[in-house]
């Protein structure tokens, strides 16, 4: 429960409400007697995530994760709650199989906040689990296309070896009139017609 904390109301069920002002965010999104077992339980409700300790935040993501060695790869980056909440959301379409496209000015943290998260879910293992491709003007199909072949290779030996996922991240993949090759890699799942090798 991170970026808003739950309240019982008079209906016999829990609101969410925004932690600072107390608004209501969204009315009964859980029955009392759910909020009332999950208390029994020990989870914890209302709890200011950015008043936490760094090492504190840093367990807590890896738990969601499934990160049995919690390491800060990178503490000069701020673990703020919209950061961390931004984490989830891809960790959940990673776990989906979905493509993820992050938007963002220039300069906005988008590489940043994938390389913290490679480097989190890496948990100090000495590998690359992060493929950056800079995508500009002259990037043509073939250059993506033996990335992406680079890249599999990568999660092969991470997957094998290691047991945890790898990322191929296209920064500015917007730049190039090569876009629908990008596409077919994220959407069509092949490379050239071919399909990408699974599991990776």
């Amino acid at each position: 429960f991170i970026g808003f904390h739950l309240l019982p109301n008079e209906q016999n069920s829990v609101d969410a409400i925004e932690p600072t002002s107390g608004r209501v965010i969204k009315k009964n999104v859980m029955t009392k007697v759910l909020y009332e077992g999950l208390k029994l339980q020990r989870v914890p409700f209302n709890i200011n995530f950015d008043g936490l300790p760094r090492g504190e935040k840093i367990e807590r993501i890896c738990n969601v994760l499934g990160i049995q060695w919690p390491l800060d790869p990178d503490e000069t980056y701020e673990l703020t709650t919209d950061n961390i909440l931004k984490m989830l959301a891809i960790h959940m379409r990673f776990r989906c199989g979905i493509p993820v496209i992050i938007m963002g000015e220039t300069g906005c943290g988008k590489t940043r906040l994938i390389k913290f998260l490679c480097e989190l879910r890496r948990s100090g293992v000495a590998t690359e689990n992060m493929k950056l491709v800079k995508v500009h003007g002259g990037t043509t199909s073939e250059m993506i296309y033996t990335k992406v072949r680079e890249a599999e290779d990568i999660a092969s030996i991470n997957q094998q070896d290691y047991g945890f996922d790898s990322v191929l991240f296209f920064d500015e993949a917007n730049t190039t009139e090569a876009i629908s090759s990008i596409k077919e890699v994220l959407c069509d799942k092949t490379v050239k017609g071919e399909s990408l090798t699974p599991n990776c």
